[in-house]
């Protein structure tokens, strides 16, 4: 096996060049900087000798393999860095860059990237996801919804569909009790949405009183029954608030806007019907309400 310093070539001084430097033979680790036993987490001196991609978690061994091939392949080629776990730390997200030498030999660079993969999964989670609730906003539903658009119907004619939720007596909350009352309610209904869906079903805030819930693979029974759990009194025993409930089944051949405005029509509806039961006067219709139907996409 090639050793570093067996010819003119300082090998030590090209591994130092990363913030962790090693030189692998043959996939072998031939040397490697104090600083890459420290961020691979074992003792100094223990890595020559060591197969590199057994230092890796199981699942990120075949891309790095691959890596590595591509590299010896191509060595005038830039390549990207690889995005890895270490096997003693896999807690921990490493990037990797490989650079072939003379021969069999490959200079190898890693640092980490924690901080910065969180920090990007945070970006990503707050793009599509509503602040206040946790729950997916506007713009991953419509993600989603275009992903079940794309899958095969589902069996024994099951179908996907989509209820609109809308919280009744928030503005009421938010002027007797504050902004924040207000936003606890929203929260307190979004946490009951999910408890009654499946894992798989989204549960999206469009607006603010406003929820979007779509199933997919379903049977129009189910819905009804879903519809049914979901509706009433709002959770957290709020005075005059309600959760009012309207579905629609969702057709590939229609817009979205539509599906929505059906589903909106129905849960006006049910709005107009629980203001009667206690008598009360019904609510100025919202965004061209008159016609029950207003003009919704995800």
């Amino acid at each position: 096996m090639s050793t570093p310093g067996d010819d003119r070539t300082d090998w030590r001084a090209v591994a130092e060049r990363g913030p962790a430097g090693a030189v692998l033979s043959g996939g072998v680790v031939a040397w490697a900087s104090a600083a890459a036993h420290a961020l691979v987490g074992v003792p100094a001196g223990t890595l020559p000798g060591r197969d590199a991609l057994d230092l890796l978690v199981g699942a990120d061994r075949p891309r790095a393999r691959r890596a590595l091939e591509e590299a010896r392949r191509a060595p005038g080629t830039a390549h990207p860095p690889l995005r890895v776990r270490a096997a003693t730390r896999p807690e921990r997200r490493l990037e990797v860059s490989v650079h072939p030498l003379d021969g069999s030999l490959v200079a190898v660079a890693a640092w980490d990237v924690t901080a910065r993969v969180r920090r990007e999964r945070e970006l990503r989670h707050r793009a599509g996801h509503d602040a206040l609730t946790g729950l997916p906003n506007r713009a991953l539903l419509a993600d989603r919804w275009e992903v079940s658009r794309s899958r095969r119907p589902g069996p024994g004619g099951s179908g996907t569909y989509v209820l609109v939720c809308d919280v009744d007596g928030l503005k009421q909350v938010n002027d007797r009790h504050g902004h924040a009352a207000g936003d606890r309610l929203l929260r307190e209904v979004a946490h009951a949405l999910r408890a009654h869906v499946r894992p798989g079903d989204t549960v999206a805030r469009t607006g603010g009183d406003e929820f979007v819930v779509l199933v997919d693979r379903v049977a129009a029974e189910h819905v009804e029954e879903l519809a049914a759990r979901l509706r009433g009194d709002a959770p957290g025993g709020t005075p005059g608030a309600r959760v009012s409930v309207g579905w629609a089944a969702d057709c590939p051949a229609r817009s979205p806007a539509s599906v929505l405005a059906e589903a909106d029509a129905r849960m006006y509806a049910d709005k107009r019907a629980a203001r009667e039961r206690a008598g009360g006067a019904l609510p100025a219709p919202r965004h061209g309400e008159e016609t029950e139907v207003r003009d919704a996409s995800p």
